[in-house]
């Protein structure tokens, strides 16, 4: 696996730049319910957990985390797509190889132990590719069951993306962060895997 290895320098370089092409090819970015990112209990690491249907989620994710929230972010990347863009891990990308399941596990153990720290915040893409926001049912792989049931204590965020053409020539980006998930680590992770899976759907059904 390729590990974050995060430079403040190229940190700092890389939000002009993205912040720039986002102001380039979106004619607006409406984000709700960002309360409940700054009110969360910051004693405790959060995950943010995401739907993903285009490469932009990636790009909105680190203005929200670096730009706006201030905050130490990581995001798990697919493997081959790091390997085409390998500055990503400066940014606190880190990937994970599906297709090997020793390679995978590295990758989720490496996100348990970011998970430790209290002030990191990591965001998961658990459907694992990228699909268009009304294909139903949405489902997600085992990652993120087994990561929570692994870090016990978070802050579980939902936070769901839709991009959507209306009366400018540019697409406009609507970001919604739900209120923290509370779970019972008694749930299988089959019956976890639902829940979160549910209240993905019905946040997007809603928007």
């Amino acid at each position: 696996m390729i590990e974050s290895n995060k430079n403040t320098v190229f940190e700092k370089m890389f939000s002009v730049y993205n912040k720039h092409i986002l102001k380039k090819h979106f004619s607006a970015l409406y984000l709700k319910g960002q309360e409940n990112f700054i009110n969360r209990n910051k004693n405790i690491p959060t995950l943010i957990y995401a739907n993903h249907s285009n490469w932009w989620d990636g790009l909105i994710a680190f203005y929200l985390s670096y730009n706006l929230w201030k905050s130490n972010a990581f995001i798990m990347m697919d493997y081959k797509q790091m390997k085409k863009y390998f500055f990503f891990k400066w940014i606190g990308a880190f990937s994970v190889d599906k297709e090997s399941v020793i390679d995978s596990y590295r990758s989720f153990k490496y996100a348990a132990e970011l998970m430790k720290v209290n002030t990191n915040v990591l965001w998961l893409f658990p459907q694992g590719v990228m699909l268009p926001n009304d294909l139903r049912p949405i489902k997600f792989e085992k990652g993120l069951s087994k990561l929570i049931e692994i870090s016990g204590n978070i802050n579980l965020l939902p936070l769901v993306f839709n991009y959507e053409f209306l009366s400018e020539q540019r697409p406009e980006a609507f970001i919604e962060i739900l209120p923290a998930v509370n779970f019972d680590l008694n749930n299988s992770s089959y019956q976890m895997t639902e829940i979160l899976e549910m209240i993905l759907s019905e946040a997007l059904n809603s928007q």
